[in-house]
Formats: structure tokens, sequence, C-alpha cells
């Protein structure tokens, strides 16, 4: 894998089927992963000392490290707040340069310029029938199944 970094919006989950998120910033590169938050580091370690357990199910990824898990997907909860203009700016930037990189242009990652939003399940009848409409579910598994493969290919392993 090049050393062209790749940046994705994902949301952060503290507890897997919570309703709460938060906008973080993964970025994939062959000697770092990185994840962020708007004013927290989650995660800052090198691939070989993660591993990784992807949910065909619902798409989310979970990376367990040494010092505990993160658990990321590419829908956030509905209550949860937008990424930033910064947040975005930075994805923004990355992508354009990973999508230019031909070292890593075959992974899929790299021609999504952005990904992370909120879904639209509420609670309410209407907020499900919109989820179902908008395909929450699918662009969930989507994203995180690109996530994982540039994951595996900058060296995490599967748990």
């Amino acid at each position: 894998m090049s050393a062209t970094p790749m940046k994705i919006g994902m949301y952060h989950f503290a507890r897997m089927m919570t309703s709460k998120s938060t906008p973080a910033v993964v970025t994939i590169s062959p000697g770092r992963i990185h994840v962020a938050t708007a004013d927290q580091v989650l995660l800052d370690a090198a691939p070989g000392q993660l591993q990784l357990k992807f949910s065909k199910l619902s798409g989310t990824i979970t990376l367990l490290a040494p010092a505990g898990k993160v658990i990321l997907a590419g829908v956030g909860s509905a209550s949860a707040a937008p990424h930033s203009s910064q947040q975005e700016a930075e994805i923004r930037a990355a992508q354009q340069a990973a999508s230019q990189d031909p070292q890593i242009s075959h992974i899929g990652l790299s021609q999504l310029l952005w990904a992370g939003r909120t879904t639209s399940v509420d609670g309410s009848y209407q907020g499900g029938l919109k989820s179902i409409l908008d395909g929450d579910a699918g662009a969930q598994k989507r994203i995180g199944q690109t996530v994982r493969d540039a994951m595996f290919a900058a060296g995490v392993q599967p748990a």
C-alpha cells in the first residue's frame, strides 16, 4: 500500500446498538490507523497492533487494540451531529490525493469522496420508512466493507 493516507468520515459508537454516535475521521495509512472525533483521539496505533471484526449483517467495524475497542459505522445514529466543516475539508483533501495515487486507486476507499452520514431511523414509523428508502442498511454495509478492505491492505489483522 502507498504512503498516501486515506481518510473517511464515519461514526464512533461507544457501545454496539446504541442510539448515540459521534462523527469521526478514520485515517488509514501503511504505518498508522488513526481515529479521531472533533475533540478526541480515539485510536492511534500501528496496523500490526490491531485486529478487526466486521459484522456482515450491520456493516460495523470493531477495531480491537491493546487499549480497548473502537466501534465504527458508516451511518451514524439519527441524533448524531454532522461532521464539522473542518472534518469534511480534511477528508476531501485526503480523498483527492488518494484518488490520484496509482498504487491505491484499486481500493474502493480512494474513490469515495464522502461516506459518513446519519440515519433516518428515529424510532418513528416515518423515520423507519425514510431509512429504507434512503438505503441506510446497504450504505452501511458497503462503507464498512470498503473500510475493512483498506485496513486489511494497510496490515490490520482479522479477529
